[in-house]
């Protein structure tokens, strides 16, 4: 009987840990078309930080990185060419940035994150997360 007591009370402590830290880790979205991925993420001081990883991209290329931020209030900030993610010889390559955001007192998400890694004028991957928990 106690085995089982300790059993419950452990996997409960387990439960209640994973319940608290779901919404607050990074959010992973594929890009459009699915050629990588990006990593999303807030932090306490005001700032998302975005990791961009392309598998698939051109070789030997650098893309132009931009970020679009819709709030809850519907409010957007757009931050334009704010990075270069450049490919090696297979097309693959990475990028982190990050960027002071302004949402609205009292908010507890990013309704819409939006990172844009493009060549111009072509290809332009997108990749977009609905969401975005705020710490």
């Amino acid at each position: 009987m106690r085995k089982s007591l300790v059993i419950t009370v452990m996997l409960f402590v387990a439960l209640a840990a994973n319940a608290h830290a779901e919404g607050k880790g990074a959010v992973k979205v594929d890009f459009d078309p699915n050629v990588g991925w990006v990593n999303l993420n807030t932090t306490a001081n005001g700032q998302i930080i975005a990791t961009a990883h392309l598998d698939n991209g051109l070789a030997n290329e650098e893309y132009s990185v931009s970020v679009r931020v819709r709030y809850e209030d519907q409010t957007t900030e757009v931050f334009a060419d704010i990075a270069t993610l450049s490919t090696n010889g297979q097309g693959k390559g990475n990028v982190q940035v990050q960027v002071d955001i302004n949402p609205p007192a009292g908010s507890k998400t990013l309704r819409r994150v939006a990172i844009r890694v493009r060549k111009a004028p072509d290809p332009l991957y997108v990749a977009v997360a609905w969401d975005v928990p705020l710490k």
